[in-house]
């Protein structure tokens, strides 16, 4: 792991201590750009920012990992839209459903992390011309483990 990966972005997943098994596990992914300098657009396709079944996390319920049973999509080259603006040093924050992804029903301790790479480029992405792909850079992307009890 070189300084860049533990350096550029930073991550964290808040969630509540207790939830009910028929609740929705409902936590909030936070992203910062740690970057004093410059600003960069990430791609939300494949990390929590996605607004439908979040991906990058690792999820377990008792230490047993939890398999993701969320969309997957088959996507094109990525486009401009496809892409979130993260200002330097800003934060942001995005609420996610573990249920929507997740087989949250049972009762038990559960924890979650994000364990993803993160697709970015150095400030806007700008349009391209023609069919050319965006050229992104890839840094790994993790986060210290949020624990959570399900209870009846």
């Amino acid at each position: 792991m070189n300084s860049m990966e533990t350096k550029l972005f930073s991550a964290s997943i808040t969630c509540q201590p207790r939830y009910k098994v028929t609740e929705h596990i409902k936590c909030s992914f936070n992203l910062k750009n740690n970057d004093r300098y410059l600003a960069y657009s990430v791609l939300m396709s494949t990390t929590p920012l996605r607004e439908e079944s979040p991906l990058g996390l690792r999820v377990t319920r008792d230490g047993t990992k939890l398999e993701f049973r969320g969309i997957l999509e088959k996507r094109e080259f990525p486009k401009r839209h496809d892409f979130l603006f993260i200002d330097k040093g800003q934060a942001v924050s995005r609420a996610i459903d573990l249920s929507s992804s997740y087989d949250t029903t049972k009762p038990g301790m559960y924890t979650v992390a994000v364990n993803t790479y993160l697709q970015y480029v150095q400030g806007s992405v700008q349009p391209s011309v023609g069919n050319t792909e965006i050229q992104t850079e890839l840094v790994h992307l993790s986060s210290a483990p949020t624990k959570f009890q399900v209870g009846l």
